[in-house]
């Protein structure tokens, strides 16, 4: 399944939330698979991936049924473009386009490795019960 390009951008900006009634306690070096509900649009679901270290926050965010990904931010040295351009040492987040899905990236100057809570506000994503972070 596909989606359209409107239909991707509904998905990344409606609001979500993390299921778990419990604070997140975001640990250092270790993947987690968070399930997310859309608060505006009921029976939408989402799974976020979710890994950090001290250097780097990586966010994967995508559908729970189709497994369609939405957007993802890493800060990998290179990404090529389809159209040839490329991302060099500069965070970035890849994006759903119709017909290439997240093969696309372009740099964000937002990205902050000791924000978490920011990163996630700028997908659209909340714990409501908080977020705990340990040190490495």
């Amino acid at each position: 399944m596909s989606l359209t390009q409107a239909q991707a951008q509904t998905l990344i900006t409606t609001l979500k939330e993390a299921s778990r009634r419990t604070p997140f306690t975001w640990e250092a070096s270790v993947r987690y698979d968070e399930p997310l509900v859309a608060i505006e649009h009921e029976g939408i679901e989402f799974i976020l991936t979710l890994n950090r270290n001290p250097f780097e926050i990586r966010l994967h965010l995508r559908t729970q049924n189709d497994n369609i990904g939405l957007c993802r931010i890493d800060a990998a040295p290179y990404h090529p473009n389809p159209d040839g351009t490329e991302l060099r040492d500069t965070p970035h987040m890849h994006v759903y386009r119709e017909g290439y899905g997240l093969k696309w990236a372009e740099p964000i100057d937002w990205y902050d490795t000791g924000d978490q809570q920011g990163t996630l506000e700028q997908i659209h994503a909340r714990f409501p019960n908080g977020i705990q972070t340990t040190l490495l």
